[in-house]
């Protein structure tokens, strides 16, 4: 989570970095209490979709099932620590995406040194 919200990348957060962090935690809190509609603690995967398109994510199904597969438990149900850290890997992979492609591109190159580094990180 730190990695997150860690521009300098010194892996500590300052007070306002952690403030954002905080406010996204109550945000998906919030989002996940909302689509857990027979409130188990769990989203199935259903629920998982509707959860991510709350929080402004529009994933395909191959995304979607591989989101279940990576954080779903055996039951294929995603409990709520797990889609907290769903949650801020997309962000992260999407901001990453979002400064390095052109506006309103649906691409973006990366060098492989880049690529480590972004990935090994968050």
């Amino acid at each position: 989570m730190i990695a997150m919200l860690d521009v300098d990348r010194t892996g500590k957060l300052n007070f306002e970095e952690f403030k954002r962090l905080w406010e996204s935690i109550r945000h998906w809190k919030s989002i996940f209490k909302q689509h857990d509609v027979n409130e188990s603690g769990t989203l199935t995967g259903f629920e998982l979709r509707n959860a991510l398109t709350s929080a402004g994510y529009s994933l395909n199904n191959h995304i979607l099932n591989i989101l279940m597969h990576r954080y779903g438990n055996k039951s294929n149900e995603i409990e709520f620590d797990d889609f907290i850290m769903c949650a801020v890997k997309l962000k992260i992979m999407i901001e990453l995406f979002k400064q390095v492609a052109s506006p309103d591109a649906d691409a973006a190159t990366f060098n492989l040194s880049d690529w480590i580094e972004n990935t090994l990180y968050c």
